[in-house]
């Protein structure tokens, strides 16, 4: 990773932010042209270069390396500070939608687990033909038993025998390609569960998981540690008085994708949001201070609080634990997720919107 500048290397850096600067104020104001030409909006055109230029100022403001991943959540950060007319036209002239290789992983492994829980229902589905067969054997054997008492059965039997003999040879030829397909079975088995060791996707939810989530709060703690970065995380828990009183763990679950959907749909793109476990959210929030992070907590509480829940035809009063706290290196990862998660208690529908996890 490239290195602070320090006393030692500032006429280098500065002549290099200069012409990573001009290079950019060049590219903008060739988006300007195209712009003015494709669209005549040449106020928004001129906005733009000015408001590229001032992301690049304020990473250097703030002493932070100009990579393209920090200058796009600067970018989004200082987006969401102008109008929303600005964003909506921003947003338009660049392309947002491009996968990049996490969100890749994730649904790979989505579909991964899709066609595993089909070649399950597969696997049942031949495992009912084989009961079924063995259940039709019974019954010929029984009737063949049945036409022994009989006098002059011995067309009848001839024809029976002759079936039962023809079904214990589909029986046999079943039970290898059922040892065949068992055999398949457990190989994709471990299959899974290695892809799953490796998995950073929680399918049941359709966010990170617990195991990717502390992965980059590692990396972001050592971001702080070498560069002092600012990244806060915040944890988020529907009460448990209010899991409690639903009974079927379907609608729990149900409740809790909702949760996620709208956790996603107020973060930005750069920060993580993840399942920690037992119905417990995170959000890891890059380049963001307290105060932010502040912000954030009380943009995701009031959509929460604003949408209302069902279960049937029932609304559900819903009661919503947030804390949030900064990483610093007087405590480490496990310490300051320990306090957030102690935190959350403090808050709820009749106490105060989040608690504030200070790092003392």
């Amino acid at each position: 990773m490239v290195k602070l500048r320090d006393d030692k290397d500032v006429s280098p850096n500065i002549v290099q932010q200069n012409q990573i600067t001009k290079s950019v104020a060049e590219r903008s104001r060739e988006e300007a042209v195209k712009v003015k030409n494709s669209d005549k909006n040449d106020e928004v055109a001129v906005d733009l270069n000015k408001f590229s230029q001032t992301v690049l100022k304020q990473l250097s403001d703030d002493n932070i390396q100009a990579t393209p991943e920090n200058f796009d959540i600067y970018f989004r950060k200082l987006l969401e500070s102008k109008s929303s007319s600005f964003q909506k036209k921003v947003l338009e002239l660049i392309d947002y939608d491009k996968d990049d290789v996490l969100e890749k992983q994730a649904l790979i492994e989505k579909e991964i687990k899709l066609g595993f829980g089909q070649i399950k229902n597969m696997l049942q589905v031949i495992t009912l033909i084989y009961k079924n067969l063995v259940i039709m054997k019974g019954i010929v054997k029984k009737r063949l038993e049945e036409t022994k008492a009989n006098a002059n059965p011995l067309e009848v039997q001839a024809a029976i025998k002759s079936f039962s003999d023809e079904l214990d040879k589909l029986n046999t030829l079943m039970e290898r390609h059922l040892d065949v397909i068992k055999n398949s079975y457990e190989d994709v088995n471990r299959i899974f569960k290695n892809v799953e060791e490796q998995s950073i996707y929680d399918s049941k939810f359709g966010v990170y998981n617990k195991k990717y989530f502390l992965k980059v709060l590692e990396d972001e703690f050592d971001h702080v540690k070498r560069y002092n970065y600012n990244v806060s995380v915040m944890l988020i828990h529907v009460k448990d008085s209010v899991l409690n009183n639903i009974p079927s763990l379907k609608d729990k679950n149900g409740i809790l994708r909702n949760i996620a959907k709208i956790l996603l749909k107020t973060s930005r793109r750069s920060d993580v949001v993840a399942h920690y476990g037992d119905g417990y959210f995170g959000m890891i929030m890059k380049h963001t201070d307290i105060e932010g992070a502040k912000k954030a907590c009380d943009r995701v509480g009031q959509m929460l609080y604003q949408t209302t829940f069902f279960i049937a035809e029932d609304e559900i009063d819903m009661d919503i634990e947030i804390s949030v706290a900064a990483l610093n290196l007087k405590h480490s990862v496990e310490e300051t997720l320990s306090k957030a998660l102690d935190g959350l208690a403090k808050s709820g529908k009749r106490a105060k919107l989040y608690e504030v996890v200070e790092g003392n």
